[in-house]
């Protein structure tokens, strides 16, 4: 009895292994601001001034982007019109964030730029995250740039982590049988 046990328990760990070795998604949200100049279709920037602002984070972003962080490497020119896709990958603390598109609406005086990105960190799976941020037409401008990625899920146990403790359930139950009939005998 005790080696057929012995056999399920290493086949459900076996089986169960590639699904807690699975990478999460990142979710949540977080802004970064800085300066950017709009000189005609290119907007124009130092990508070392863009700090994540503070307190900006849900989600897994809370542990990846720390307050203040500033992006390390990236293009200090963007294209607009038309954006070229995946011209523009940038590293911010433990993330890559490459924009897939960017488009550009005017709106009275400002222009609106939404696009989608690719955000990758080790550890989770490329999320994708929707970009969003407005300038001045020309000129020399602040922006807040914000990144949504998947929302934050509701505290649902995985499936690796139900199937752990059924293990772990199933394991204690053959031991107190184990004592229970050696106690009787």
């Amino acid at each position: 009895m005790q080696r057929v046990f012995a056999a399920l328990t290493l086949v459900a760990a076996l089986l169960l292994a590639p699904v807690a070795l699975y990478a999460d998604t990142m979710n949540g949200q977080f802004a970064v601001n800085g300066i950017v100049q709009n000189v005609g279709t290119t907007l124009n920037f130092n990508p070392a001034s863009f700090l994540v602002q503070a307190g900006s984070q849900t989600g897994s972003f809370v542990t990846l982007v720390p307050n203040n962080a500033g992006f390390s490497s990236g293009p200090s020119s963007i294209s607009y019109n038309p954006y070229i896709a995946d011209s523009a990958v940038y590293l911010l603390a433990n993330i890559t964030i490459t924009i897939n598109s960017l488009t550009e609406t005017t709106v009275g005086n400002t222009l609106d730029f939404s696009g989608v990105t690719t955000l990758s960190a080790a550890g989770f799976t490329n999320t994708p995250a929707n970009l969003t941020f407005s300038t001045s037409p020309s000129g020399s401008s602040m922006f807040l740039a914000t990144f949504v990625g998947p929302p934050v899920p509701s505290p649902v146990p995985e499936p690796s982590s139900l199937a752990l403790f059924a293990s772990g359930a199933l394991a204690l139950t053959g031991f107190a049988a184990k004592k229970f009939r050696g106690a009787r005998a």
